[in-house]
């Protein structure tokens, strides 16, 4: 009987099973945070120069990412379509909805009923400021649409867009935790990519690295 005989590498306790990926020659937390920062540099700057086997390596996790940002998009632009039928009014309320909570319905209370509910009393400078605030916010949400239950049901809808989208976001930074890096992924590239189906990135060779030989390679969103 012939008796296996496994080999651990260093730096791992148990066998290799159930493991796919480039491992990229590292042990666990040092390639996680290699390929954290090399999927970081290729967003921010839209192109890396390093080695070929680490471009191929971040190439598909990048896309990944890429297609949850366009897919969280699409759902959320779909999801407040079904309210607001025209384009440019529907894009102007998610502009609306994205600066802060409102609602037709906002009024500024008595310092009466602030202290029923546990708020703090306002001075009245205070109350004047809010009042403006309010009065403002209701002016230009009635510029977008002029009746006040269409634009109050728009509003909640956008609302519910950002929650949609906000989901998608959340799963992103579970790999890439980078807000400025996300925050490009959803402003920029989601929309540029929008209608494309995949194949965002493109590698291309650049010849052997003086020193060690090794084989580098650009990789670039298209």
């Amino acid at each position: 009987m012939v008796k296996r005989v496994y080999h651990i590498e260093k730096g791992r306790t148990e066998l290799r099973h159930r493991v796919a990926g480039n491992r990229l020659s590292m042990e666990g937390g040092r390639r996680l945070a290699v390929r954290r920062s090399l999927m970081s540099g290729l967003i921010r700057y839209d192109r890396i120069n390093t080695t070929e086997a680490r471009a191929r390596a971040i190439k598909g996790e990048t896309e990944k990412l890429i297609t949850l940002a366009v897919k969280g998009r699409k759902a959320a632009l779909a999801h407040l379509a079904s309210v607001v039928s025209d384009d440019e009014k529907a894009t102007r309320i998610l502009e609306f909805a994205r600066r802060g909570r409102f609602s037709l319905s906002y009024k500024v209370e008595s310092n009466e009923d602030r202290a029923e509910i546990g708020l703090a009393p306002l001075t009245s400078k205070g109350r004047k400021f809010l009042e403006d605030k309010y009065k403002r916010r209701r002016g230009e949400l009635l510029d977008i649409i002029s009746n006040e239950d269409d634009a109050e049901e728009a509003l909640q809808a956008a609302y519910q867009a950002m929650v949609i989208e906000l989901h998608a976001r959340r799963q992103i930074l579970k790999s890439l935790p980078d807000e400025l890096v996300v925050k490009k992924i959803f402003d920029e590239l989601a929309p540029r990519y929008t209608g494309r189906p995949g194949g965002y990135t493109r590698i291309t060779k650049l010849g052997k690295r003086l020193g060690d030989n090794s084989d580098m390679a650009q990789i670039a969103l298209v």
